[in-house]
């Protein structure tokens, strides 16, 4: 995939490693980059366009597609982590893990494909981890929810 002129959209953009993906795209040539985070108040990150996206919330995905209609890459960032064991842990926390980890990224995916199909092809890139393929105590969750995406 051509990074120089394209147009990124990156979830989890906020912080940590989505923010990193937005530096990187912008440092080799992207035309435009969607920063897209929960709440667009806080974080400012220099050559990105803040965007408000809640990878569990099919709403702000359909307006975020909606707004961004220029998309030639994804890059499904966005994760969240309990620290816990699936026998130590409560049944919602374990939910949300899928909902972001899985679902989010699948969400994204199906409402950006079209776009991307519309604008020439294009990418999407999801950022996964090792734990996809091993688990260890305190993370049972997050590697199932990881290795599902």
């Amino acid at each position: 995939m051509q990074i120089e002129d394209s147009v990124a959209l990156v979830t989890g953009a906020g912080r940590g490693l989505g923010t990193e993906w937005v530096r990187q795209l912008h440092e080799r040539g992207a035309r435009k980059i969607y920063a897209a985070v929960r709440d667009t108040s806080r974080p400012t990150l220099p050559g990105a366009e803040l965007i408000e996206i809640d990878v569990t919330d099919q709403n702000t995905v359909t307006r975020a597609a909606a707004a961004a209609a220029d998309v030639t890459l994804l890059v499904n960032n966005a994760g969240i982590t309990s620290h816990s064991r699936f026998l130590d842990t409560d049944l919602a926390a374990v939910r949300q893990q899928f909902e972001t980890n899985f679902f989010g990224p699948l969400s994204l995916a199906l409402a950006f494909a079209p776009i991307l199909g519309g604008n020439g092809g294009g990418g999407i890139v999801n950022v996964l981890t090792a734990l996809a393929w091993f688990a260890y105590e305190g993370e049972g969750p997050y590697a199932a929810s990881k290795a599902a995406a």
